[in-house]
């Protein structure tokens, strides 16, 4: 193919990939056969000097965007060079070529007119991680549409491109998106050529839309004036059209009836993250990636339940407890061999029961496909089975904890009937007897009653009042029906102490619960100072709940007061007075060390942890032999 032009040394130009308002892209090759994509900016530097403004603007904008890749993101394009081309004199940035069709090419046949739910919710999710990414330090993108985000072949990743707008100055960008802007995908505030953080927000929910829908919210019919207008005022002034009758409208006509029926049951959730996307007014979007995707993470882990349920999540919830369920038995053959120790089956029974809860707490999470590793390399097997091997003599050492006996014990385990959807967590008896009731009403008492024990109570329906549990005891006799929560205290609030007496007795102690309350109910409002406030004082007075939040909103970025090793120690301080979720979440941070989808998926992206295998094995079998299911789960994922 014959050069168009010389763009810099060592590069040789194969030609446009395509040309818009914001510069051109190019394929380009680099001496040994790397394949890289060129974008170059419409507006010459005619001096590499500080006389030239936009030579000066163009440096300034190419420091700042170097920060993207200090981190390396899956989600975002690599930057590899920057530069002014020998021909014609126009700043350039060079990024790595990512092989595979963009978003807008697979809205167009072959493929169907509109992306199905699970394969949406994966957009979202990684799509929120790279504005995160870039939020973070500190760069606004400005032209996220739907052909600048690729599907890598190599990967299955969803990547952002072309960072075009992002080194432009504001009088450039301003003029660039007046004359060419993909104004389909731009935000009202675009129009007067400001770029916020809310800006790319906002592009952002209009590629979901598409996703949803097979169109923009406000299309462009021609590419004349009024045309654009119309759009732009659309932007500013029209509603956004509503969202599930315009879905069921392009659904393809090749898909069954049933099929049609199950996508069409979209998470409410993802239609009002869509809808709080669009927003006209900036202040009332998420305010920057970090806050969506934190949103996203949180919303996409849910099990979809109500009307939104379909017949996928009662599939994914049986797959997910026999799987956990195998892997019991295999912990159960592993301490056998070890010490010819038997094991109680009613305690495996009680663990099975709380993994099949969370099983169904987390039922939607496999609906998110996330990237295959095609092949794993020696060293990581290798240290997988040490983890293995730690885990298990961790598991030995706290066998009285999990019910181990010298005994054998050869009765067969009935199975569990998967339990209904799961949102309401677990507690433990409080008083002499918690009584049954048929209802959740004081007058609906029964005679039956459990009593103050080790045993767990999972709560699979709530009131203010009330809980509903499914209970088996020790001779596998069933017992259903509500328990009064005063009877009970919840085990993911408060760490279980030897005797299970509640861990606040003292009027001193009475209080600070009440301020952990204040503190949560906060944190449920976003109000962080107020919360943070509240933790600081406590932990400072060695309340261990406060030091763990404390540390651990740090850990996730939400606490900008301390910075890592600082909130690393606090939640330290926490595990060291045995609170429960402080141990899970440092037997986590140190066992998935260096996972980069484990930590994006628990939201830890902004502090980095050096692994310990070892330890983080020992903190989550402890967390596990306390109850903690999370800590099961994570256990759990070792597996995979």
């Amino acid at each position: 193919m014959a050069k168009v032009f010389t763009i810099t040394e060592g590069l040789e130009n194969m030609g446009a990939l395509k040309t818009g308002g914001q510069g051109s892209v190019y394929k380009t090759k680099r001496i040994g056969e790397i394949i890289t994509a060129v974008k170059l900016l419409p507006t010459p530097i005619h001096s590499e000097s500080s006389d030239d403004k936009n030579f000066l603007d163009f440096q300034n904008e190419v420091e700042k965007l170097k920060k993207v890749n200090q981190e390396p993101n899956p989600h975002v394009v690599k930057i590899l060079n920057s530069g002014i081309t020998e021909s014609g004199n126009l700043p350039f940035i060079e990024m790595e070529f990512i092989e595979g069709p963009d978003m807008e090419d697979l809205l167009k046949p072959p493929y169907d007119p509109v992306f199905p739910i699970k394969e949406i919710i994966k957009v979202a999710d990684q799509l929120s991680y790279a504005l995160a990414h870039c939020h973070k330090v500190d760069v606004k993108h400005g032209d996220i549409k739907s052909n600048n985000v690729k599907f890598n072949v190599n990967t299955g990743n969803y990547v952002l491109l072309d960072f075009g707008l992002a080194i432009m100055s504001e009088e450039q960008r301003r003029t660039s998106m007046r004359q060419a802007g993909a104004i389909e995908f731009m935000a009202p505030e675009q129009n007067e050529g400001l770029m916020f953080f809310e800006t790319d927000v906002y592009s952002y929910g209009i590629i979901l839309f598409e996703l949803l829908t097979g169109s923009v919210p406000f299309p462009l019919t021609d590419k004349g004036e009024t045309a654009r207008n119309r759009v732009m005022v659309g932007h500013m002034e029209v509603p956004v059209p509503d969202i599930l009758s315009h879905r069921r409208e392009m659904l393809p006509q090749n898909w069954s009836e049933e099929k049609k029926e199950r996508e069409m049951q979209v998470p409410q959730w993802l239609i009002g993250t869509i809808r709080k996307c669009l927003e006209k007014s900036r202040h009332d979007r998420f305010k920057n990636g970090m806050d969506l995707h934190r949103y996203i993470v949180h919303n996409s882990t849910l099990v979809v339940g109500g009307k939104e349920a379909n017949a996928l999540n009662a599939t994914i919830l049986q797959s997910e407890n026999e799987r956990l369920r195998t892997l019991i038995i295999q912990y159960q053959e592993a301490l056998k061999n070890r010490d010819s120790a038997g094991v109680n089956t009613h305690k495996v029974l009680s663990l099975n029961e709380v993994l099949s809860a969370k099983a169904a707490e987390a039922a939607y999470i496999p609906e998110i496909e996330k990237p295959v590793i095609k092949r794993a390399s020696i060293a990581g097997i290798f240290i997988l089975l040490i983890s293995l091997a730690v885990i298990a003599g961790v598991v030995y050492k706290f066998r009285g904890k999990l019910g181990i006996t010298k005994t054998p014990v050869t009765e067969k385990i009935p199975p569990v009937v998967p339990k209904p959807v799961l949102k309401y967590g677990l507690y433990k008896i409080l008083t002499a007897k918690a009584y049954f009731h048929n209802a959740p009403d004081e007058n609906t008492r029964r005679t039956a009653y459990m009593v103050k024990s080790s045993d767990t109570v999972t709560a699979l329906k709530e009131t203010s009042d009330f809980i509903y549990t499914e209970f088996y005891n020790s001779k596998r006799q069933l017992s259903k029906g509500w328990l009064r929560k005063k009877d009970l205290f919840k085990l993911d609030k408060f760490s279980a102490s030897a005797n299970n007496s509640p861990p606040f007795e003292s009027p001193e102690n009475k209080k600070a619960e009440t301020e952990l309350d204040r503190a949560s109910a906060f944190l449920a409002n976003e109000q962080y100072p107020e919360a943070l406030s509240i933790y600081s004082n406590l932990a400072k007075q060695g309340i261990a709940e406060a030091m763990y939040e404390y540390g651990n909103l740090a850990m996730k970025g939400e606490n900008d007061e301390i910075d890592c090793l600082e909130a690393m120690e606090w939640i330290n301080k926490a595990a060291n007075k045995n609170y429960t979720a402080a141990k899970t979440t440092l037997g986590f941070l140190y066992m998935f060390a260096g996972d980069e989808s484990a930590m994006m998926a628990n939201n830890y992206i902004s502090c980095a942890v050096k692994k310990d295998a070892e330890r983080g094995a020992r903190l989550l079998i402890e967390a596990v032999s306390e109850g903690d299911t999370t800590a099961i789960r994570f256990l759990e994922q070792l597996k995979k």
